[in-house]
């Protein structure tokens, strides 16, 4: 646990040590639970989705939209 303060413009300066794998420029959740504040990375599910798709080798799974997918595979919207 690491102490810093905020400033006048509402800035805090994270720690080194709580940076974890956070990178100049990423984005940020801000959540307020009860007295404490919580910070936490913002994942982008899309950035996963397209490097996972990186790692199929049959090219007949990888498509380029979900619209021509559903067609192949059969899915059905509700």
């Amino acid at each position: 646990m690491s102490r810093t303060r905020v400033d006048k413009r509402w800035r805090i300066t994270l720690p080194a040590t709580a940076r974890g794998n956070l990178r100049p420029r990423d984005e940020v959740i801000v959540e307020e639970r009860g007295n404490m504040i919580v910070i936490r990375k913002a994942v982008n599910p899309f950035k996963i989705f397209q490097e996972v798709k990186l790692y199929v080798k049959e090219e007949k799974l990888v498509k380029a939209d979900a619209s021509e997918a559903k067609h192949t595979y059969g899915a059905v919207k509700d």
